[in-house]
């Protein structure tokens, strides 16, 4: 039987999911270590008994949290931080499939979404997210993925090529000691996420 695209995807979010959820796990006892530990969010994850990669487990329960539904009072000065993409909306056969509403999108919008996201939200250093919603560059991966926009392939390849965009910035760190440098400010994190967006 030939392999389809649609085996390849499934094949990549099984392969990447656990890379993406080492990616956070990492990063929090990494933030554990230094001077302020982050914060928990508002619902530790439950896991236990969804179906799918741990990364989807992750993203389903991310999407339940209020915050990061899309709805009309979650605006930036330009508008919905989503604005141009559907909402995620369930279809038929994510309701027979028990899966979570899926936009697919490419590793440039990722990108692009990420960038108004932080936009709308905030940025902060130390912690994938703060109290009032605002995020680390993994944080802003994590709450676009998790609202359902894209695949964890796709928020893998969007690490890429911001790791990319560093190099090529001279600076060949990983993205997240990037994140919380004491020189690194939002609009840094701005700069870097178009230019990712744009060599992609």
């Amino acid at each position: 039987m030939p392999t389809t695209t649609a085996d390849l995807d499934v094949d990549l979010a099984e392969l990447l999911g656990p890379l993406l959820v080492a990616e956070v796990e990492a990063y929090l006892a990494t933030a554990a270590r230094q001077h302020t530990p982050a914060p928990a969010p508002a619902r530790a994850p439950q896991t236990a008994g969804l179906p799918g990669p741990a990364w989807y487990r992750i993203a389903q329960h991310l999407q339940a949290d209020p915050l990061q539904a899309p709805s009309p009072a979650d605006t930036a000065p330009a508008g919905p931080w989503w604005d141009g993409y559907p909402t995620p909306a369930p279809t038929l056969t994510d309701r027979i499939l028990r899966r979570r509403p899926t936009v697919p999108v490419t590793a440039r919008q990722h990108l692009q979404l990420m960038d108004r996201y932080i936009t709308a939200h905030g940025w902060t250093q130390g912690q994938l997210w703060d109290t009032d919603g605002a995020v680390c560059v993994l944080g802003a991966h994590v709450r676009v993925l998790a609202v359902g926009y894209g695949t964890p392939a796709t928020a893998w390849q969007a690490r890429l090529a911001i790791g990319n965009a560093l190099g090529y910035q001279g600076a060949p760190i990983p993205v997240d000691t990037w994140n919380d440098s004491p020189g690194t400010t939002q609009t840094d994190v701005h700069t870097l996420l178009r230019t990712a967006a744009a060599r992609t």
